[in-house]
């Protein structure tokens, strides 16, 4: 039987949790998005030999599961270091926090989905307003940053939000490099009490409030910008 009463009082020990959670999510969406934008810049001026480069990384990230970006990222990561510091640089492998790792390796995650996402909504802006910018005396920069990027953010939101709450989703991954998010904390609690469906009960209820908190925030964001730049 569904025990409500350790449900109850195991609801705030792995909402506790919550905060690593949402912290590696946001830590990894930013540095991926800045990534991102990179990557697409590179991809879509087809810099030669970098494109396709680039273009190969994102695909390989994109057609791999997440777990196993992870343990690459885990058990790779302190192996360059070792091989940059054989090369003179002055890196330490040794002890590199898992944190670290986590970030690293959903940046990366990030990066691939967010360049695809970037490159999307790009195309997606009617490229004769930027011809119209021009021929009314406006400078490219100029343009490019009161036209076209403003609706390319717009475009970009949908498929922005969708890439942040999945690598929400996707932080219960990290129990495994010893990280105590959301999930590695159900596991614990469930552990020792050996309530598995309550504890995994209040994890849901939690990913659940925490992705429609920030769904709803990246839907007022959207809408606003919408009403403000009303293009179309």
């Amino acid at each position: 039987m569904f025990d409500l009463n350790f449900a109850r009082e195991s609801f705030g020990q792995i909402l506790a949790a919550a905060p690593l959670t949402i912290l590696v999510a946001v830590v990894a969406t930013l540095a991926g998005l800045i990534l991102a934008i990179l990557v697409a810049i590179a991809r879509e001026r087809k810099i030669p030999l970098l494109s396709p480069l680039l273009a190969v990384v994102v695909s390989f990230i994109r057609g791999t599961p997440i777990l196993v970006q992870l343990y690459v990222v885990y058990y790779g990561l302190p192996q360059l270091l070792v091989l940059m510091r054989n090369w003179g640089w002055n890196t330490n492998p040794d002890g590199l926090p898992a944190i670290i790792i986590a970030f690293s390796a959903y940046g990366l995650n990030a990066m691939a989905n967010l360049s695809e996402s970037i490159r999307s909504a790009y195309h997606a802006v009617d490229y004769r307003q930027y011809e119209a910018g021009l021929a009314v005396g406006m400078t490219p920069l100029r343009t490019m940053t009161q036209i076209v990027v403003p609706q390319l953010i717009t475009n970009l939101i949908p498929n922005f939000t969708n890439i942040f709450l999945d690598l929400i989703k996707d932080t219960a991954l990290i129990y495994n490099i010893g990280l105590v998010e959301i999930m590695g904390q159900a596991n614990i609690v469930s552990s020792l009490g050996f309530k598995y469906l309550e504890t995994y009960t209040d994890a849901l209820i939690i990913y659940i409030i925490i992705c429609w908190i920030f769904a709803k925030v990246f839907q007022l964001i959207e809408t606003r910008l919408r009403r403000r730049y009303a293009f179309n």
